[in-house]
């Protein structure tokens, strides 16, 4: 259920930034990315072990999640960019 949660604040954010006209898309983008980063290093650095002190979740996986949630940034600001743009036109 977490998963979701952040996944939809993911998106929701930058579709309100854009849409809204709060932020602009370079500056969007590159919090999403600072944000990214930071969370990629806080969940390797608090990975789990197992009892022969092995990691449980390897590190190629957690990257995988944090471009994913990426991408998901980057489709909310395209569509609020979009958005935005539909309703100046009209």
């Amino acid at each position: 259920m977490a998963g979701y949660l952040i996944a939809a604040v993911a998106f929701v954010l930058p579709l309100a930034m854009a849409a809204t006209g709060l932020g602009r898309p370079r500056a969007v983008l590159g919090g999403g990315t600072v944000l990214a980063f930071v969370s990629f290093v806080g969940l390797v650095a608090a990975r789990a072990e197992n009892g022969q002190g092995q990691k449980i979740v390897p590190v190629w996986f957690l990257a995988g999640l944090v471009a994913l949630l990426y991408v998901i940034w980057c489709g909310g600001l395209a569509l609020g960019m979009r958005l935005r743009r539909g309703r100046s036109r009209a």
